[in-house]
């Protein structure tokens, strides 16, 4: 486990999840790949904490990476999960999620069925829906910004701690600090549009999905590649 920031860490088992440790217990954002939970248990307790002390379980989307051990640690913990209306449905089972849309290039388009019969998450049961924007009734001095593209109901969190920092989940990526749609994206309206909402942010640190952060001037970063889009 690496930390991010003061009482911010990460989980790098394959994808990323974090970890916010404040005042109202743990908070986690995201839950990697299934059969990972062991990584979070080994990781609270490196800091002092039990499983128990998970309050709240935040999904950024519903795909099998982030939302994958969501049921488990939910169950251990006792904690609430939040997730937002349009992605509630495939957490929750009730609906496969939907493909990535790197699967709607032209030759990829043959893979998408073979992405339907991949395993997905254990069901989990979603207690709040997420509201975007301030006021939004979350954990913390947590904020959720809608970042639709990846997904329908791609959300994106901003903390207030260490100059502001985001989760940026899989609304882009970054390689070198320079940030991407990310190869799991294409060049649709709401992706474009999602990166150049989160542009509009302030914020120092950036925690991505499939990369680690970019620990200063991040927003910065974010608004040199949305003017280009």
């Amino acid at each position: 486990m690496d930390r991010v920031a003061d009482g911010v860490y990460q989980i790098k088992k394959g994808t990323r999840a974090f970890i916010i440790d404040g005042d109202e217990g743990l908070t986690l954002i995201d839950t990697g790949l299934p059969k990972r939970a062991e990584a979070f248990v080994e990781g609270i307790e490196s800091i002092g904490r039990s499983v128990s002390d998970i309050g709240a379980i935040l999904l950024t989307h519903s795909h099998v990476d982030h939302a994958g051990n969501a049921a488990q640690l939910q169950a251990d913990s006792g904690a609430e999960l939040y997730c937002s209306a349009a992605d509630t449905p495939a957490v929750q089972g009730a609906e496969k999620a939907p493909t990535p849309p790197f699967l709607d290039r032209t030759p990829l388009q043959i893979l998408k069925p073979l992405f339907g019969l991949m395993p997905g998450s254990a069901p989990a049961v979603v207690d709040h829906q997420i509201q975007t924007g301030q006021g939004s009734p979350l954990p913390e001095d947590l904020v959720a910004y809608g970042s639709p593209g990846h997904t329908p109901g791609h959300v994106s969190y901003r903390l207030e701690r260490g100059g502001g920092i985001l989760f940026v989940g899989d609304a882009a990526l970054h390689k070198g600090g320079r940030i991407k749609r990310g190869w799991f994206n294409r060049s649709t309206p709401d992706i474009d549009q999602s990166i150049r909402h989160l542009a509009e942010l302030d914020f120092d640190v950036a925690c991505f999905g499939h990369a680690d952060p970019i620990a200063r001037g991040a927003s910065a970063a974010f608004a040199a590649y949305a003017a280009t889009l």
